[in-house]
């Protein structure tokens, strides 16, 4: 039964080398085969080209909550609140201590998981620091493609709730003040910077941060005049001043305001003639006009429409205000015209009426008691009078309800749509001194006589009109316009700003964010039908999320993603059970892709690109090309002097060392350790350690095939110089391979992305070297021995 099973490990063995042979071999070479002995080499950045991205990690909020909840802390304890709640407090604060200690991790994994969604097989992703800050680097392989890269992994998704804000504006603009000035001291001292004060502070509530804009001299917001005098290079500016922003008027009207702010500011650029687009349409026609020869522009603003040429009235007619058309002026020239504003001209006409109410009509007297169908009645009876020959403005005095009445029925002129349309439709068909027949509108009953014809009156129009000579292509002009290709040059400065609202934002940061968020998926409204996200929070979230909207109920709660609100829905009762929804998605898509967002995990605080490098592909082509190349000599040298200086055990040493490679392949194709998802990505530094382990394996050979030689000197069998070989050459074999995957170990826990690759691919060629000379070489060396031709065999040459 033992040799059974002695007879039976070869074959397995065997079979296993035939197997790592074919997925060894090329892909290409083997169309044959199924998937699953095709896997890929995964290679690295400086192989397959891609791009790194060096994120730097803001702790700014961090920083600031701790502060906060410290504070909150030692007053509780000053009024001697409940230690409940000073207890609920404390804990609270270990949680954002905790969060705020494996920060770096939290993020690595989030970028991980956003790195393989990309389809890159694995995540290189590294921590470093630099003095007191914290970076990731972070490399996808094989993506060249730098912003698709930056957009998928870099986007800072964080999801926060936010309650309206409800303190007295002194409170909040103090508060404010305090933090830009603490802001500029941190900008302005020795190793500061406004863009890291800046990108720490870019997803706060009423604070904008601009890393690179352009101001035109001319429109320099208020509070910034002074910066078109300073340079590149000067200390950061602190000013007050304020922007002007659009703000949305409960009755849907939009409404320009000023908000006063605070702005720290440095020069990029100086103050240099800068071309610019033409900021409209109308001044662009000007400035068209002044390269064309021979063309003319003329402007007119709030022109009754009757005085203008028929060209300029049918565009008019045809046209939305905003719009630039191409025509033809009244004598044939090529024109465009630009239309800034217009008011519809309104059909008027002199009119009589004698109305008879019901109760119950619109703005009927409430003395009046009859009924609809009595006032019916009523009316035909005084139409009949009428026909008689009765005078209209007699009965009118007498009969007719409403104002009208003491002006023997006179309605003056009136506009069309004031009446209603039942009335205009009559009212406007009559000629003039005509009667009409009795006609029902919501006041009641008429009977309308019409007094004066029908006219326009009050259109009026804002516009500017460029005609050109015979042959001008103002086609082309037009598209240089709307193109927003007229430029025009105009001083202008390049500055770095933070601005600083006093106004409050009507928005306050609640404990409820993306920390306690656990999964997000897309539903449909059953009212609207329309895409949403629902959310669900972890246990202690949906205890945050019930005492939010309980103390809310009536009340707008603000959600946030990645520092935009996308959705403020009123709260209608308290919700238990830790369920949100976001809404505000206008497809399925844009619901998907937000899910998806949120799924692949909300960074815990903000990161910031400092950095970023792109490989081409090519060059990386061209570096694993050499790489193989300087393998492939590597291998030919060895195998030469294993065959020049040990002969037959040479050829041993050569047919292993071949093993070794096709195992080495193998091992880098397949999954690590064959039960994990994470495969080995090959690097130039990889290779490096691939080539060194190599070396090593060739050692092993060398140290067992010196020992065999020494023993056949000594006038042993082959047989018995095999197994002692091995036996002493096994010591020196196992203490330098273990002190170098040591040492790798070591490379590993310290080293760079760099230097974990190298050490990684140097451990796996050595635990693969020494399987093929410890197991492999052994095997082949005592079947040798067994052999007719070990039985010849001499001591190998000195």
């Amino acid at each position: 039964m033992a040799s059974s099973k002695r007879s039976f490990g070869p074959h397995i063995l065997v079979l296993l080398l035939v197997v790592a042979c074919v997925i060894a071999l090329p892909n290409d070479w083997k169309p044959w085969a199924p998937k699953i002995l095709k896997p890929d080499v995964h290679l690295g950045l400086d192989l397959a080209g891609g791009t790194q991205l060096d994120f730097r990690i803001s702790e700014d909020e961090l920083v600031r909550r701790k502060d906060v909840l410290n504070q909150e802390i030692e007053a509780m304890k000053a009024a001697d609140a409940a230690g409940e709640a000073i207890l609920l407090k404390q804990n609270e604060l270990f949680s954002v201590e905790e969060q705020h200690r494996n920060i770096v991790e939290a993020i690595r994994t989030v970028l991980e998981r956003r790195i393989n969604s990309l389809g890159v097989s694995e995540a290189t992703i590294t921590p470093s620091y630099f003095g007191d800050e914290k970076h990731l680097l972070v490399e996808c392989p094989g993506i060249v493609d730098k912003e698709k890269c930056l957009k998928t992994v870099g986007k800072t998704i964080q999801l926060e709730f936010k309650e309206q804000f409800t303190g007295e504006e002194t409170g909040y603009a103090e508060e404010m003040r305090a933090r830009a000035n603490k802001s500029f001291a941190e900008a302005t001292k020795e190793g500061g910077s406004l863009q890291r004060v800046g990108e720490d502070l870019s997803d706060q509530l009423g604070i904008s941060y601009f890393d690179e804009r352009t101001l035109y001299v001319n429109d320099l917001p208020q509070g910034l005049e002074s910066i078109a005098s300073m340079q590149p290079g000067d200390s950061v500016r602190r000013t007050e001043g304020s922007i002007q922003s659009v703000q949305q008027n409960d009755d849907g009207t939009a409404e320009l305001i000023e908000i006063p702010g605070i702005y720290l500011t440095e020069v990029l650029v100086p103050r240099l003639p800068t071309e610019r687009p033409v900021s409209s349409p109308d001044e662009a026609l000007k400035a068209v006009s002044a390269s064309v020869a021979g063309s003319t522009v003329k402007t007119e603003n709030a022109v009754n429409l009757a005085t203008l040429p028929s060209y300029v009235q049918s565009v008019i007619a045809a046209s939305e205000i905003g719009s630039l058309t191409e025509t033809k002026a009244d004598d044939g020239a090529p024109a465009l015209v630009y239309i800034a504003g217009k008011t519809e001209s309104v059909r008027k006409m002199g009119a009589s009426h004698i109305l008879v109410q019901y109760q119950g009509a619109e703005r009927a007297d409430p003395t009046v008691t009859r009924t609809k169908a009595e006032a019916q009645t009523r009316a035909n009876e005084l139409k009949a009078q009428l026909d008689a020959g009765t005078a209209f403005a007699t009965l009118a005095r007498a009969e007719s309800d409403g104002p009208s009445k003491a002006k023997a029925g006179s309605l003056g002129t009136i506009a069309a749509g004031v009446m209603g349309t039942a009335f205009d439709n009559v009212a406007f068909s009559l000629p003039v001194g005509g009667v009409s027949n009795v006609t029902e509108t919501p006041f009641g009953f008429h009977i309308i006589r019409a007094d004066k014809a029908s006219f326009e009156e009050g259109g009026t129009a804002s516009y500017t009109a460029l005609t050109a000579p015979q042959g001008t292509d103002v086609a082309a002009l037009k598209g240089q316009i709307e193109e927003n290709k007229v430029m025009t040059k105009d001083d202008a400065v390049v500055v770095r700003s933070i601005f600083f609202s006093l106004r409050p934002t009507g928005w306050k940061d609640t404990a409820l964010n993306g920390q306690r968020f656990r999964s997000a998926s897309v539903t449909v409204d059953p009212t609207t039908n329309i895409p949403v996200v629902q959310i669900q929070f972890d246990e202690e979230g949906g205890k945050i999320f019930q005492e939010l909207t309980k103390r809310n109920i009536g009340k707008p709660i603000a959600i946030f993603v990645g520092g935009e609100m996308v959705s403020a829905p009123t709260v209608q009762t308290e919700i238990i059970g830790g369920t949100a929804v976001i809404t505000g998605s206008r497809t399925y898509e844009e619901a998907r892709t937000l899910a998806q967002d949120l799924n692949t995990g909300a960074i815990p605080a903000p990161i910031f690109l400092s950095g970023q490098t792109t490989v081409e592909a090519t060059l990386g082509k061209t570096a694993l090309h050499q790489s193989v190349i300087a393998a492939g000599i590597g291998l030919v040298a060895l195998s030469v002097f294993l065959l020049a200086i040990y002969g037959t055990l040479g050829v041993i040493a050569v047919i292993a060392l071949a093993l070794y490679v096709v195992l080495l392949v193998t091992a880098i194709k397949l999954p690590l350790l064959l039960i994990s998802n994470q495969y080995i990505v090959l690097t130039l530094a990889g290779i490096a350690g691939l080539i060194l382990s190599m070396g090593m394996a060739v050692d092993a050979n060398v140290l067992i095939f010196e020992r065999i030689r020494e023993e056949l000197k000594k006038g042993k069998l082959i047989k018995t110089a095999v197994e002692t070989g091995f036996k002493r050459a096994w010591p020196s074999i196992r203490d330098g391979n273990f002190s170098t995957l040591i040492t790798c170990a070591i490379l590993f826990m310290i080293g760079t992305s760099i230097i974990k690759g190298f050490s990684v691919a140097l451990s796996i060629g050595i635990i693969t070297s020494m399987f093929t000379a410890v197991v492999l070489s052994r095997w082949m060396c005592r079947k040798l021995a067994a052999s007719p031709l070990g039985e010849k065999m001499s001591a190998p040459r000195s």
